[in-house]
């Protein structure tokens, strides 16, 4: 049988992306194996969600029905990268407070810290889509009327196209973020959460 992630999360073509966090969410806490789920299904229905979360390996799936192996694996193992960074600092500050590390609700602190970089990465999307827009007007007024090459505007083509890209990087962070709260959103404990994680890789 032919994965597909939208009949494996029991959604349409349509889903939002609000509408795709929340489908996997439910799936995933009667899937998962500490709870009784199988395993390959658990593995299944994270596949879904990585490919489905992810706007390009969508797209791609939608447009062509080719799923971006690769991609979906990559934008996965980023979001355990953010995991795996705020755990770190979770119990480093943990140690450096003196706090008894069996009392402390990793999964909480790591949320209180993706949520403020999500804010901070949302805060720079705007910034940066501003920025964009500036300077996108300003190429407006300064460009030739005769069509002929303006040096001024080739050079403001250049900032934009660097722009972009970053404004791009941004938005993947964004969303690396966001799908990072989700999974915290899944587990009641961090040996729970790591145990999912490293069962998906």
């Amino acid at each position: 049988m032919t994965f597909d992630p939208y009949l494996t999360l029991g959604l349409t073509r349509a889903a939002t992306p609000g509408a795709i966090k929340a489908a996997y969410r439910q799936r995933v806490q009667t899937a998962h194996p500490d709870r009784g789920g199988d395993p390959a299904e658990f593995i299944a229905i994270v596949k879904a969600f990585g490919l489905l979360s992810d706007p390009e390996a969508r797209k791609l799936y939608d447009e062509a029905g080719i799923i971006d192996d690769d991609g979906v694996r990559n934008y996965r193992r980023d979001v355990v990268t953010i995991l795996a960074d705020m755990f770190d600092a979770a119990v480093e500050t943990a140690v450096a407070t003196g706090l008894k590390l069996e009392r402390v609700n990793f999964v909480d602190q790591m949320r209180v810290a993706v949520e403020a970089g999500l804010a901070d990465a949302k805060a720079g999307l705007a910034r940066s889509g501003r920025d964009i827009e500036a300077l996108d007007a300003l190429r407006a007024r300064i460009r030739r009327h005769d069509g002929a090459e303006n040096l001024f505007v080739a050079r403001l083509d250049t900032q934009i196209e660097t722009r972009a890209t970053q404004h791009a990087q941004i938005r993947r962070r964004v969303l690396l973020l966001e799908t990072a709260i989700v999974e915290l959103g899944n587990y009641r404990s961090e040996v729970e959460l790591i145990l999912a994680l490293e069962a998906a890789q």
